[in-house]
């Protein structure tokens, strides 16, 4: 037999695997209505390059999306997508957004890719940090492109080479220490060369190196606005109709709660946010901060004028786009037009000191748009129903599912001198930490002013999320391990709850134990207390007098004040003492006193905690991040339920049936002819003395 002549066959080029992974995605992952509308939305808007390629520049991206040009995040979002489209190929990276390269970034973005790639959100995130980040010879080539404007591209056609070459080297050809808690770096990128059948090509070197790189504050706060912005939108809800609410002071509120977020990656002593902060404080922090990428991208998938409470079964899958195709060559603005649909029901029923929009999608990002949107009802307002244990338990304790609490406050000065401040700190533990929020040394003015108790301007947010209706507690906790305490300003961070203890919730009204509300304390019971302490736990007031030693605040450890300030020999408050005992604080507690006028945050790394301890990096809090202690006075209180309208309106019949009892009860019926009915309950009672009885 003869043999012809054999040469092997080249291997596929990044180009044509591209493709096939783009063919992949379109037949398995889109419907196809789906790809019918997205081709006619991208040939109606894209822009014909030299060479015959067609694409999409920033400005229609930008514009298709509605994105607002007063937040600047347009630019940030068109450079995370240029990354995105270079997908599974990061050195190919900033792609023209042509039509394959923007529905793999549609795919990506929705989570759509999860129909055939074996990876979930946690593996997707490196890739957003991928996204976002500037490696190391990037970012000298960014400065020198800033000094010269003109040299700046539009984000168009052409794609500025530096860039590519940057990412080229953010690409190692061999096995490089990535680091220190990367683990399994590459996987998302490694599934799609298995499916496509290059594993060979994987192998070889397109995996990046996060380990000289970092994503600019100043980028990831122009994506945080958006994100925060958009947190609220649903499924072919348009974006402008959030949009059109971005006024001055909503704008303001913006970047205040983005920078708080911001805080958390600990970007304050560092230039830029690395990969190990970013997935810590994302992965136990944030777990929902990208959920709305997905309802953003789906309009790709359906016509501007698509009917938002249409049914998508009644829509064939082989029917046809229900829009007129029009020209190539149309302008953006005849395709962008908003669509006017019903006015939506509010996000929330009201605003309160506390609680606005912003701090509402800051929420979403912990516990998913889908329990928070909609769903907060106001149960107490301390401005409305006033602050005090007894109308916070009138407002509060009739909602039989979960709920939330949020108080403010400003950070108490150690050296104040105002009489509950410093009665107060008093009650606290000997050990006193420094504050997590930057600011003076403790100590560092013996002459501080007497007349201020607060410690700067600095407003402290603290929360937590009850999943149990509320309920006295004189004798143990309530909650589950659901429970989750949290901070929302000037730091972001959650503090889930552990298994090690269950001391999640309390709520005391004197003269208890220990009266006042909490988180993460325990309460001692009557028999665990030593004979002196049942003595004065049974004789107690609601009145205890203080003596006039000062304590000092140092680092872990108690000292006596040296400064000689005044004393005050009668001090009196209501206290949440037992004689000489102070109030105990759990290692992460939060504890509010039984007046609501102050508040205490301890967090302390140590075991035995109701609470997890934070995961933020050490540089996201003042000191070395680790044990602190937030003393504040409170300027507002606030208790919101989560539930539907249904257990909403359960809960008002519930309180206006009680209500009308109480005013029924009020009342007695004392007509003439139930004169002998009432006498003769007396006489049963013994109030009155039977005149027929010798």
């Amino acid at each position: 037999m003869g043999q012809g002549n054999s040469t092997a066959a080249d291997p596929p080029s990044p180009e044509e695997l591209a493709l096939r992974l783009t063919n992949i995605f379109a037949k398995k992952c889109f419907s196809p209505f789906e790809l019918r509308c997205f081709k006619q939305t991208f040939k109606s808007l894209a822009e014909e390059q030299s060479g015959g390629v067609t694409y999409w520049p920033e400005a229609t991206f930008v514009k298709f999306l509605e994105l607002p040009d007063a937040l600047g995040s347009g630019a940030a979002l068109y450079h995370l997508c240029s990354y995105v489209g270079a997908f599974p190929f990061p050195s190919h990276a900033p792609a023209v957004l042509t039509g394959d390269a923007l529905l793999r970034i549609v795919c990506l973005m929705t989570g759509r890719y999860m129909k055939v790639l074996h990876s979930g959100k946690e593996v997707w995130r490196r890739e957003i940090w991928k996204a976002c980040a500037v490696f190391e010879p990037e970012a000298s080539t960014a400065t020198t492109k800033k000094t010269d404007p003109a040299e700046e591209t539009n984000g168009g056609a052409a794609p500025a080479s530096e860039d590519q070459d940057t990412r080229a080297g953010a690409s190692t050809t061999g096995n490089q220490t990535q680091e220190e808690g990367g683990g399994d770096e590459d996987e998302l990128a490694f599934h799609a060369f298995e499916l496509i059948d290059a594993l060979e090509v994987y192998k070889q070197g397109e995996k990046a190196n996060v380990q000289h790189g970092s994503i600019p504050s100043e980028r990831f706060l122009k994506l945080l606005q958006l994100l925060l912005l958009i947190a609220p939108l649903g499924r072919a809800e348009n974006v402008s109709l959030y949009t059109t609410q971005l006024h001055k002071r909503r704008f303001e509120g913006l970047r205040a709660t983005s920078e708080c977020i911001l805080a958390s990656f600990g970007v304050g002593q560092n230039s830029g946010i690395g990969y190990k902060a970013f997935d810590a404080v994302i992965t136990n922090t944030l777990p929902h901060l990208f959920d709305s990428f997905d309802p953003l991208f789906e309009h790709f998938l359906f016509p501007k004028d698509f009917d938002v409470h249409k049914s998508k079964a009644s829509v064939p899958e082989d029917a046809a786009p229900v829009f007129t195709p029009e020209a190539p060559n149309a302008t953006v603005a005849s395709h962008t037009e908003p669509v006017q649909i019903p006015t939506p029901e509010p996000l929330l029923p009201v605003e309160g000191d506390i609680l606005d929009l912003n701090l509402l999608s800051q929420l979403s990002f912990i516990f998913s748009d889908k329990s928070i949107f909609h769903r907060l009802h106001p149960l107490y307002l301390g401005h409305n129903q006033g602050y005090s244990m007894g109308s916070f338990e009138k407002s509060v304790f009739k909602w039989h599912a979960p709920s939330i609490l949020l108080v403010s406050g400003s950070l108490l000065s150690p050296t104040t001198k105002q009489s509950q401040a410093r009665a107060f700190l008093d009650e606290l533990p000997h050990r006193r930490l420094f504050s997590s929020v930057d600011s003076l040394p403790p100590f560092q003015s013996a002459t501080a002013s007497t007349a201020a108790p607060t410690q700067g301007t600095q407003r402290i947010v603290y929360g937590a999320y009850i999943p149990v209706p509320w309920e006295a507690s004189n004798k143990s906790s309530f909650g589950n391990d659901k429970t989750t305490l949290f901070q929302l300003s000037p730091v972001h961070d959650v503090f889930p709850a552990s298994s090690v203890n269950q001391n999640y919730t309390y709520f005391n009204k004197p003269p208890s134990l220990y009266s006042g509300l909490g988180f993460g304390s325990p309460l001692p019971t009557y028999s665990s207390m030593t004979a002196s302490q049942q003595s004065n736990s049974t004789r107690r007031s609601s009145v205890t007098n203080y003596s006039a030693r000062d304590t000092a605040y140092g680092s872990g450890s108690f000292s006596e004040s040296s400064f000689s300030g005044p004393s005050s020999p009668s001090l009196t408050r209501r206290s949440s003492l037992i004689g000489d005992e102070y109030v105990p604080l759990g290692p992460v507690s939060l504890h509010i006193d039984d007046a609501l006028e102050f508040g205490v945050f301890t967090h302390i790394t140590s075991s035995g905690s109701s609470f997890q301890p934070s995961k933020l990096p050490a540089t996201a809090r003042s000191g070395n991040g680790a044990d602190w202690q937030d003393r504040f006075e409170i300027d507002a209180i606030e208790v919101w339920g989560v539930g539907d309208a249904n257990v909403a309106g359960e809960h008002r019949r519930t309180w206006l049936w009680e209500t009308r009892e109480a005013e029924r009860r009020k009342t007695v019926n004392m007509g003439m002819d139930e004169i002998e009915a009432d006498r003769g309950l007396l006489k049963m009672s013994g109030l009155t003395k039977d005149e027929g009885r010798s």
